[in-house]
């Protein structure tokens, strides 16, 4: 109790002794110890992330917005989270005492390294929040080949949009947050720290003092503002001499322009003739554009007059080409003169090899009478000898003679009889052979027949399937799938108008007498189309094609509203006009187009024989029936095929009971030829036994003459044999001739009416090929008259434009000179006048050695020389007089802010040596730049003496310097502050002390955040709101010992 009193009364002493200001500070902070700060809303670091960064892998700090003490063992990293704070907001590799550069911080074995810090950015004074939200994350990489790189996002999307990668952008954040990273009080390294606490001077105390209160840097720049002052206060007397200077040639350029004000008018008239004669030259220029744009446009309606024309002789050529090539094609399909020459020419070749066969057999048989009679006389006259010699033999074998002759004579009957019969039965075959022959040649021409009437059913059909068609959709005979094809032209954008077309469809016939004329004079254009733009003929004929119309006729014209009935002849002359009616403009012209070369062809005369008048009426009435009756005409084709079919019927049962009839006849005769050979062939060997005894019973005279009679017999047979072979040879050819002779007139009668069809198609040919050749000169006659009004365009355009862009490039040049100038002169006449002024001028500037011009630029330009040197002096002496009073009050105000900083410490230092029962005072000396620092030990002795630092023990000397630097914290603006090991040198009794001050402080502070490393333990429950991250152990990669038993 006593010496609570005692402390009592020493304290209300010490505070009667003390100034008002020390007892004003004294009593705020006694208050501020017994309250608790304010967190800060934004600028404080809520966590920072290394990443093989010095000793770290990956490691994540999380701190509190007040106290945080960062503890571990030597080498657990606590240091290298100071130094990420400072690389990551981009302070100096140097401030962090660790390394020369950033590859220093790099892990080893990495080639990578990333910092990262989370900053707390809420409140009404946070930086841009609307991008970045309540926190900002920046992230520092850097490799060890030497790059750099920040990223910075923000909370506002989880950190997953980079907002920023610049460095400016960094230091906006910094500057906005006040964040001092370079700043050694802010973050007090282990380096610094160790160095301040154990042998810091005096002139380093001081030079500490100001680099922390950033009074050092106010004080750097203003020695650079008054450095620029006395370089400007010389450039000011270097001007001072400059401007009598500037007055006198000012003066001597004005007694000069007065000089020739007189000779500026002229010169002015001068300037107005020139712009005059710009704009004569630009009346000229247009006019001469005007013209050539007039040629231009009648070159280019020259060019399009003759495409058209060319156009139109394209269609006509090919008009002329279509039907040339229709009756080219009609003559190809009918032209069989080669074919019908060769089979009459291999017909030929046949009848010839059998005429000479037949003359060859005939001149056999010649030589073949020739030698039976021959045979029949030696015959004769060997008998007539044997006669005579059988006459002389004896009688008593007359008997057996006479026997043998009449034996022969009956087998010779006998066998001339079936010798009869056998030639009988060959003629009998040879007849039939000729009748199967004709037979056969009937069965071809039936055959042909059939095919012929074959041929007319499929014709029949085929006009029956067009006149139904024609019954069920009448436009269809204008071409193929119309219905379709008018569909997609409904549906085509035009050029031009809509195509019309088919035009027959526009077509009435008045009288149906001149039906068949009119489709042959108008056949093809019926089934035309037509079109008012040229562009609309090609798809016009792609979608005809498509619906199966090949080669569609287009004609390419205007709408033609001409009223043709006035060119018509008299009225009691026919015309197509008189008995027609079409609907459109189309036809009439197309019609009027199509038939413009032949005037003739409009008009229908009397000429010709009343019986071909007769004739084709009889066909025009026809066709008019048919056209009237369609349905009559499918029936009455239906009933001639059906009678048609049944004659076939009937001609195939009669062909196939002849040919049985045939056959049952020629093998009678067969076999009746067989039995009759064979009867033949049994005399002649009966015969050959008698002449065989009749030898043996004659003489030896007898027997030779018979044997020579029968040798001639023999040779009379085998000439009789070869004979009849050489008569059935010859019956062969005979009948082989007739059908050749008959194919050789059919084929006269198909090569005179192909003849006949070649001399019609020529003469239809002569007029189209004439059409034709007509149709080409105009094409090439309009074709030369394109291309030289293609190239009268291309000249007329090219010269169009080099005056179009001539006149263009002078009306720009005669505007920069001045605006339009209405005037009637020529350019000659305005330059003559010019010239003349211009030789007075010269003149005038030979006498003054300097034209108008000059002198009035050396007026100007003088002036301006003067005014701008007296403006600059005025302006720099009105500068560096602001400046100079500017700066002498911020000085004023420096050194006020450096005294009010200097007594706010020296409070705050006795404040925190009181807590430990210390007393001291802190010596400014701002002229030597040196603070000493005074300290009492022993509180209890009034009389004791203060001690210099050094005579401090190594606990007092690092408390001391402790609570200098707290005091220092409050005169700093930055809302973080960080300490590195201050307690290396203190024992516990001071550690704890110190410990419990700067806790206390800090929880009073304001908005303030600290960071305090150190390696020893810190209490848990030191004070509320204390956050403390021990580091992990370093990893030394040491080794168990192997221990072996003794």
């Amino acid at each position: 109790m006593r010496q609570n009193n005692r402390t009592t009364r020493k304290m209300n002493t010490k505070k009667k002794n003390q100034d008002p200001l020390s007892l004003e500070i004294e009593e705020k902070g006694a208050k501020r110890a017994q309250k608790t700060g304010e967190i800060a809303e934004y600028g404080i670091i809520e966590k920072i992330e290394l990443l093989n960064f010095m000793c770290h892998a990956r490691t994540t700090v999380p701190f509190g917005p007040q106290i945080n003490f960062v503890i571990g063992h030597n080498g657990s990293g606590k240091s290298a989270v100071l130094s990420g704070i400072a690389i990551a907001l981009g302070g100096r590799t140097a401030s962090t005492g660790r390394g020369t550069g950033l590859k220093s911080f790099i892990k080893e074995g990495e080639n990578v390294a990333e910092v990262a810090i989370t900053l707390k950015n809420e409140g009404l004074d946070a930086y841009r929040p609307d991008i970045y939200g309540n926190a900002i994350r920046i992230a520092r990489r850097f490799t060890d080949k030497g790059s750099s790189s920040y990223t910075i996002k923000g909370a506002k999307d989880k950190f997953k949009k980079t907002i920023s990668s610049k460095k400016e952008e960094l230091t906006n954040i910094t500057d906005h947050m006040n964040l001092q990273v370079d700043n050694p009080v802010v973050v007090l390294t282990q380096d610094t720290s160790r160095q301040f606490l154990a042998s810091s001077k005096p002139k380093d105390k001081y030079q500490f003092f100001l680099n922390g209160t950033s009074l050092t840097q106010l004080s750097d720049e203003y020695e650079t503002i008054l450095e620029s002052l006395k370089k400007t206060e010389t450039i000011l007397q270097s001007k001072q001499t400059v401007v009598p200077d500037l007055k006198r040639q000012f003066t001597e350029a004005q007694t000069k322009y007065r000089e020739a004000q007189a000779a500026q008018q002229q010169s002015r008239r001068v300037e107005d003739l020139e712009k005059e004669m710009a704009w004569a030259h630009m009346k000229r220029k247009k006019i001469q554009m005007e013209a050539l744009v007039t040629d231009h446009e009648t070159a280019k309606k020259n060019v399009e007059r003759a495409q058209s024309h060319i156009d139109n002789a394209k269609n006509e050529l090919q008009k002329a080409e279509d039907e040339i090539n229709s009756v080219n094609q009609q003559e190809e399909e009918g032209d069989n003169a080669g074919s019908l020459e060769d089979q009459r020419r291999k017909i030929r070749e046949d009848v010839k090899s059998k005429k000479d066969r037949l003359r060859e057999a005939k001149s056999q048989m010649s030589e073949m009478n020739n030698a039976l009679q021959q045979c029949n006389s030696a015959i004769k006259e060997l008998t007539e000898k044997i006669n005579i010699e059988e006459a002389k033999l004896q009688d008593d074998r007359r008997g057996l003679r006479e026997k043998l002759n009449l034996d022969m004579e009956r087998v010779m009957k006998q066998s001339k009889i079936e010798e009869s019969n056998l030639s009988e039965c060959q003629a009998n075959i040879k007849n039939l052979s000729q009748l199967i022959q004709t037979k056969q040649s009937e069965r071809r021409e039936i055959s042909a027949s059939r095919e012929k009437i074959r041929d007319s059913i499929t014709s029949v059909q085929h006009n029956i399937k067009r006149l139904e068609d024609s019954r069920r959709n009448a436009i269809n005979r204008f071409g193929s799938n119309l219905q379709h094809a008018l569909v997609d032209i409904d549906r085509y954008s035009w050029k031009g108008q809509k195509p019309l077309g088919p035009l027959g469809q526009y077509v009435e016939l008045k009288d149906g007498r001149w039906a068949e004329l009119m489709r042959v004079y108008l056949g093809g254009l019926m089934a035309s189309f037509a079109v008012t733009d040229a562009r609309d003929r090609e798809p016009l004929s792609r979608i005809l094609q498509s619906h199966g119309n090949p080669q569609p006729n287009i004609i390419v014209g205007e709408v033609d509203l001409f009223d043709y009935s006035r060119g018509e002849p008299p009225e009691d002359v026919l015309t197509p006009l008189r008995i027609l009616t079409a609907n459109g403009g189309f036809f009439t012209s197309g019609m009027r187009k199509l038939r413009s070369e032949d005037r003739a062809n409009w008009y229908f005369t009397a000429t010709g024989s009343d019986e071909q008048i007769r004739v084709e009426k009889e066909k025009l009435a026809s066709l008019e029936e048919e056209h009237k009756s369609i349905e009559p005409r499918i029936n009455e084709i239906d009933t001639e095929g059906k009678a048609m079919t049944a004659k076939i019927r009937d001609l195939q049962v009669g062909s196939s009971a002849q040919n049985h009839h045939d056959y049952l006849s020629g093998t009678v005769i067969q076999k009746s030829e067989s039995n009759i050979r064979s009867k033949v062939f049994k005399l002649k060997d009966e015969l050959a036994r008698l002449n065989e005894q009749a030898e043996e019973e004659a003489p030896a005279s007898v027997q030779g003459l018979q044997e020579a009679r029968k040798e001639e017999e023999e040779r009379k047979q085998s000439i009789i044999d070869q004979f009849k072979a050489v008569a059935e040879r010859e019956a062969a050819l005979n009948g082989e001739l007739k059908p050749l002779a008959e194919k050789l007139e059919n084929i006269r009668k198909q090569a005179e009416q192909t003849e006949r069809r070649n001399i019609e198609n020529k003469r239809k040919l002569e007029p189209l090929l004439e059409r034709r050749l007509m149709a080409v000169k105009k094409v090439e006659h309009y074709q030369k008259k394109l291309g030289d009004a293609m190239k009268d365009l291309d000249e007329a355009s090219q010269a169009e434009g080099i005056v179009v862009t001539e006149y263009e490039d002078w009306l720009r040049e005669a505007l920069t000179i001045s605006q339009p100038i209405e005037t009637d002169r020529a350019p000659e006449s305005i330059d003559a006048e010019i010239e003349i002024i211009k030789k007075a001028l010269r003149d005038r500037e030979r006498r003054h050695g300097q034209s108008i011009e000059e002198i009035a630029q050396e007026v100007q330009s003088t002036q301006e020389a003067l005014d701008k040197t007296r403006q600059e002096l005025k302006s720099i002496k009105s500068f560096n007089k602001g400046l100079q009073l500017a700066m002498n009050l911020r000085l004023d105000t420096w050194h006020i802010f450096r005294r009010h900083i200097s007594l706010r410490t020296k409070q705050q230092f006795s404040y925190y040596l009181g807590q430990r029962g210390y007393r001291g005072s802190i010596d400014f000396d701002h002229k030597s730049h040196t603070l000493d620092l005074r300290v009492i030990t022993d509180e209890a002795n009034p009389h004791a003496k203060d001690k210099d630092p050094k005579a401090l023990s190594g606990g007092e000397k690092s408390f001391s310097t402790i609570c200098l630097l707290m005091s220092l914290w409050e005169a700093l603006g930055c809302p973080i502050r960080c300490l590195d090991e201050f307690d290396v040198f203190m024992d516990q009794v001071n550690r704890h002390i110190a410990m419990q001050t700067m806790v206390s402080t800090a929880k009073a502070s304001d908005k303030k955040q600290y960071i305090i490393i150190t390696p020893l333990d810190v209490s848990s429950n030191i004070a509320a709101g204390v956050r403390i991250h021990k580091m992990a152990d370093p990893e030394r990669g040491q080794t168990q010992l192997p221990y072996v038993p003794a």
